[in-house]
């Protein structure tokens, strides 16, 4: 059974990812499903980025929406008020969530389970109400406006002279830019998917599997687990950060009606139908998510309770997502014998 889905995530992997750089060929003029197929990629990215730190070190996160303000709200602020362009702030707003992950990190490093889930839980809404509070830095309930759209090399795409269309010599179109948007989503969630990926071929993405595992066991074995757990969670919150920022430049507006508790239990959900540990699960789930909820917009007293069944059926035909992937990265391809003297019943 794992071989199958393995084999069948071999050939639907290459054939999403075909399909997805033809979205805005395939739909230019359809600005609906542009905008669906960014907000989905946006969610993919989080999924992905949550992933590393529940997936892979196993660590039950329920405040995932702080680093996704902390982010945001690094941009905008940045932004608007230094005059800093979207690629200059976009590594500074991951480089503040890691660290603002590495401060949870701390606190939680003796807690598990259903303990650690519930300081996450407060992390993340001390983080909103943080937000809310501190009027005169982050605008408080009314959020930051006017938060500047991403340049091409520093060219805006704009109606303007000096607009990228002016330039090249073409007829100016709105579609432009929630073209570009879309592609700077796209490369931001490939670069994440593979960083993720090169990471756990690493000896820290092997650690995080074993704190996944055995935490008992993997202290055993003299594995670090402070820093595993530290830097589990500031590599999860710095993917996070990089989404908020770009929520940011894309909605040119941002308020803590974003960052709520919701969002941290929807991305959940999606890193846990998706199959905790796999990459395609993940990007499978955010799109059966967000795009079955625009699938059934039209049903709105009905479409949560058609999604909490489909939830419960799946929990109960495939337990460990779509695409469980709990196998470990570094294993024996056969089985090795050992000499019968160093067993007891004397053979090998």
């Amino acid at each position: 059974m794992q071989h199958a889905l393995s084999l069948a995530g071999r050939l639907i992997a290459p054939a999403l990812l075909i399909f997805t750089f033809l979205v805005p060929v395939i739909f230019y003029d359809q600005r609906y499903i542009l905008d669906l197929a960014i907000l989905v990629l946006t969610y993919v990215m989080l999924g992905w980025g949550l992933n590393v730190v529940v997936g892979l070190a196993g660590l039950l996160d329920l405040g995932y929406v702080a680093f996704y303000a902390v982010g945001a709200y690094s941009y905008a602020l940045l932004a608007t008020n230094f005059g800093l362009s979207f690629w200059v702030c976009l590594p500074l707003a991951g480089i503040l969530a890691a660290f603002w992950g590495v401060l949870l990190g701390f606190p939680v490093l003796r807690l598990r389970g259903d303990y650690l889930a519930i300081v996450t839980l407060a992390f993340g809404e001390i983080i909103r109400l943080v937000i809310i509070n501190w009027q005169s830095l982050t605008g408080g309930p009314n959020g930051v406006s006017g938060i500047p759209r991403p340049t091409l090399f520093g060219i805006p795409l704009t109606p303007g002279e000096d607009g990228l269309a002016a330039r090249l010599g073409i007829e100016f179109s709105p579609t432009h830019r929630i073209v570009f948007l879309f592609y700077v989503i796209l490369a931001m969630a490939l670069l994440t998917n593979w960083v993720t990926i090169r990471l756990r071929r690493l000896p820290i993405g092997r650690a995080w599997e074993a704190l996944r595992e055995d935490e008992v066991a993997c202290r055993a074995l003299g594995i670090n687990t402070t820093t595993t757990k530290l830097t589990a969670f500031a590599t999860g919150a710095m993917f996070g950060g990089f989404a908020g920022a770009f929520f940011a430049t894309r909605q040119g507006f941002i308020s803590p009606e974003s960052f709520t508790f919701q969002e941290s239990a929807l991305v959940l959900a999606i890193v846990v139908l998706g199959g905790m540990g796999s990459q395609l699960g993940v990007a499978l789930a955010a799109l059966a998510m967000i795009g079955g909820f625009e699938l059934f917009r039209g049903l709105d007293q009905y479409r949560m309770l058609v999604f909490g069944m489909a939830m419960v059926l799946l929990m109960i035909w495939r337990p460990r997502g779509l695409i469980g992937h709990r196998a470990p990265t570094v294993y024996l391809e056969r089985n090795q014998a050992i000499s019968s003297d160093l067993v007891k019943e004397g053979h090998g």
